[in-house]
């Protein structure tokens, strides 16, 4: 883990990254856990998985607050199929393949000065940063359930009363084969969602719609549609979501993710 003194800013090279308000600096490098011991203490999580942070008030009977912010993880994007899409009954075609509608981004929301129990000599919380969704694979007809991109899953914060959930982004739908309409995805529902695939044409593949952008937990943009058998794109990833905890009047020591 790093830990990095510098006025409630952190890094993100590892999963957890720690900061203090005082004026030291040093590095730690192990697993089993990020501490610091300052009256503010900035926990920036930025890999996904499940932390316990445990709060301990700096001195008896003194108030604590947090701040926070969560972002959702993106969505995936929807894939983007060739020309066919029909079957054999339908036959070859040379339209090209509508494209996946992008992943929608996470959304965040956060808060300053959430009161933490004056009278608790130690509080556990949980983070839970979420994992960006898949993109969308396999072709587009409706037969090919794989062409939505994933959706991405929540960042959640719980705990002493806290129970705060950012929302993942959605997947993107997949585009239409050439032969049976050569229509572009709908991008998925997010903050702010992804934009809409484009109509593949006569020998032209429709373009991929793009993920929504965010600070973080965007969405992932869908697959390019394809003029040519066997030219189609998988849509691709959404980002991973995001937490950032800052707190006052208290230590605090984050676990690694599990």
């Amino acid at each position: 883990m790093l830990v990095i003194a510098a006025g409630c800013s952190a890094g993100s090279a590892a999963p957890v990254a720690a900061t203090t308000c005082g004026s030291s600096t040093s590095t730690q490098s192990a697993p089993p856990a990020t501490t610091t011991t300052a009256g503010c203490t900035a926990l920036e999580f930025t890999s996904p998985g499940t932390y316990t942070v445990t709060v301990k008030s700096a001195a008896p009977g003194m108030a604590a607050s947090l701040d926070y912010t969560l972002a959702g993880a993106g969505g995936g994007g929807g894939r983007g199929p060739g020309p066919g899409g029909g079957g054999p009954a339908i036959g070859p075609s040379n339209t090209g393949g509508g494209g996946g509608g992008g992943g929608g981004a996470g959304t965040t929301i956060s808060a300053a000065g959430a009161p933490l129990p004056a009278g608790a000599s130690s509080v556990a919380l949980t983070v839970v940063v979420g994992t960006g969704g898949i993109g969308g694979v396999g072709g587009g007809g409706p037969a090919m359930p794989g062409a939505h991109g994933h959706d991405g899953t929540a960042t959640t914060l719980n705990g002493d009363g806290l129970a705060l959930t950012a929302a993942g982004g959605g997947g993107g739908n997949g585009g239409q084969g050439g032969a049976v309409g050569a229509g572009g995805g709908k991008g998925g529902p997010g903050s702010p969602p992804g934009a809409n695939g484009g109509p593949g044409s006569r020998g032209t593949p429709g373009q991929p719609g793009a993920g929504g952008k965010a600070a973080h937990g965007s969405g992932g943009d869908g697959g390019e549609g394809g003029a040519q058998a066997g030219g189609a794109h998988n849509g691709l990833p959404g980002q991973g979501g995001y937490a950032l905890l800052r707190i006052h009047g208290a230590t605090a020591v984050a676990s690694p993710p599990r």
